[in-house]
């Protein structure tokens, strides 16, 4: 893997980890992600105007993977309707990698080397053990969780699928423009969820409380898929897919650091194996 792709993937799974925490102090998390989720990128459609218009065969592209984002918040709201957030979030970012590498296989035909098939396998454990104290600490209550869990498998499908097309767009389309006519393709496509969930009140009640915040996290937030975005475009998407969800380890670091919350020897041992992936990935894959 190129060390510039590599380097803006860690870039992006730390701001991605930073924005999740800023995103915790929200009331209603889901209107404030949805408002950031729009923001950002509408501010920038007047310079996406002026770069020009996009390829005309890339628009399958964005309705598809705008597509796939809406499920996705579809998926998320229902998986935080009925679970905890300590079961789905884990289970969600951790399970994509795997369903992305399999999509890179069969769609962009990105056959990982067994040095890069030993990385994500790393990464994969590590992701898992990062995230074992939220559900493996669960497993006496399974049954009562399996509906938030298959929850968390739907979002981490809808993952996958955005990952991949957007990997295949950005190999031929502009990054900037391609994710600013996604990511509002995406909100608007969202934004009956949000209305029929939370209603009209609610919605403008969030923005009129956290709109500064609100405007911070989203510029974050645009950042970080576009660094993703870019890195997609020099390296294999299975592989920085991967490293991408290494933000839990990151978000796990700083929740300890910052907000006292508990850090045992599972999770230093999954980011130690995170660590030795990326490490075999950028060396063997």
């Amino acid at each position: 893997m190129p060390l510039a792709a590599l380097g803006m993937l860690l870039g992006a799974a730390t701001m991605h980890a930073g924005w999740n925490l800023l995103v915790k102090r929200a009331e209603q998390r889901l209107i404030f992600l949805w408002w950031a989720m729009l923001v950002a990128p509408a501010a920038c459609l007047p310079v996406v105007a002026f770069l020009g218009p996009l390829p005309a065969r890339v628009w399958p592209y964005v309705a598809g993977s705008a597509v796939a984002e809406a499920l996705y918040f579809f998926a998320l709201t229902q998986a935080y309707r009925i679970g905890d957030f300590t079961v789905v979030y884990p289970i969600a970012r951790g399970t994509a990698p795997a369903l992305l590498a399999l999509w890179a296989l069969l769609f962009l035909g990105e056959r990982p080397s067994w040095g890069g098939g030993a990385g994500l396998l790393l990464i994969l454990l590590g992701l898992v053990l990062v995230g074992s104290r939220a559900w493996w600490g669960e497993r006496t209550q399974l049954l009562r969780h399996r509906r938030a869990i298959l929850a968390a498998l739907g979002v981490a499908l809808c993952i996958s699928l955005y990952s991949v097309i957007d990997g295949a767009a950005v190999r031929f389309a502009p990054v900037l423009p391609y994710t600013v006519v996604l990511l509002n393709g995406a909100a608007l496509l969202a934004a009956p969820a949000v209305f029929l969930r939370y209603g009209r009140r609610r919605v403008v009640q969030e923005w009129r409380v956290n709109w500064r915040t609100i405007c911070l996290v989203g510029g974050l937030s645009l950042c970080t898929y576009l660094l993703v975005l870019t890195a997609y475009a020099i390296a294999p998407v299975g592989y920085a897919g991967a490293i991408r969800e290494t933000s839990i380890a990151v978000a796990a670091l700083l929740g300890w650091r910052w907000l006292g919350e508990p850090f045992g020897a599972g999770q230093a041992v999954g980011i130690a194996a995170i660590l030795a992936g990326i490490a075999v990935i950028t060396l063997l894959g």
